[in-house]
């Protein structure tokens, strides 16, 4: 049975590898993972793209209703390309606070490299959603993490709400996994997936560096979702093999592929070519989903 009944938009937080409680869901080294359970796989990529755009329409008049407001955070990559086929419906653009998950320490305005100037251009100017929280444009990764953190901190918990713990409870975070199990700029083998107490962080793998959320923000958000479909000059073949090692490897830790500690909190989709390698996992039409 599928645990994702409210509304469509309200997904189990205590299934998968780990119990959602403060002690236990950051950990990067469980082991005898259990498979997710929320897993979808939908014929076409766009079927992936109007499955994305329902959950988070549903998630912003949810909250909304709740609280009056809707905090939201987007990675940059193929997520920004579903966003853009998006036409908004109602007024909850004008009542979102929109984060990163991750971006790369450049200047805002860089179309090239900075996902704040990709997104604008893609669909915020055209959605009209200006209530962003941007990163300085630095090329210190250090300094750029504290700032964010800080204007993640200053949103008042009326629109960004704290757990027990103190850390934000964003209403939907949409993530991106690459090919090697990475989540936001979080990537195999290094230390900042095991960061516990931080909600960002500076990442300094690569030129440029970059910013990401840690590992508890992400799987703290009320929904989470990770979506994979279509092909890219990035990824030619798709990413069929990690989207099977995200959410079926037993034997996978976080340390290895931080893409499998969002299990227990997170709902997948992909289309037909993402989901290939995971023959025994259900398939469902748009229409089943949207009717779930």
């Amino acid at each position: 049975m599928r645990w994702l009944l409210l509304a469509g938009v309200c997904f189990s937080i205590t299934q998968g590898f780990l119990r959602n409680s403060p002690s236990t869901r950051h950990s990067s080294s469980a082991h005898h993972l259990l498979p997710a359970k929320d897993v979808w796989i939908l014929p076409t990529e766009q079927d992936v793209s109007k499955a994305v755009h329902s959950i988070l329409e549903n998630a912003a008049n949810k909250a909304i209703a709740e609280k009056g407001s809707f905090a939201l955070a987007i990675p940059g990559g193929s997520v920004l390309t579903v966003l853009s086929s998006l036409e908004p419906k109602g007024d909850w653009v004008s009542k979102t606070t929109l984060a990163y998950v991750n971006h790369k320490c450049v200047p805002n305005e860089d179309l090239s490299s900075a996902i704040h100037a990709k997104a604008r251009n893609k669909f915020l100017d055209r959605w009209g959603l200006t209530n962003v929280v941007t990163l300085d444009g630095t090329a210190d990764a250090q300094a750029e993490a504290m700032a964010y953190q800080a204007k993640l901190e200053a949103i008042p918990a009326t629109v960004l709400p704290r757990d027990a713990d103190g850390f934000p409870l964003f209403d939907l975070c949409l993530i991106g996994v690459g090919d090697d199990g990475h989540i936001g700029s979080l990537y195999p083998g290094r230390d900042e997936i095991n960061e516990a107490s931080k909600w960002a962080i500076g990442v300094e793998m690569k030129s440029p560096p970059s910013i990401s959320l840690t590992l508890p923000v992400m799987q703290r958000a009320k929904q989470s979702v990770v979506s994979a479909a279509g092909k890219s000059d990035k990824y030619p073949k798709g990413k069929a093999s990690a989207m099977r090692m995200a959410v079926d490897d037993e034997q996978v830790t976080p340390a290895e592929f931080p893409a499998c500690a969002l299990r227990g909190t997170t709902v997948w989709i992909f289309d037909e070519p993402n989901g290939s390698e995971m023959p025994s996992r259900p398939r469902a039409t748009l229409d089943e989903f949207l009717a779930h």
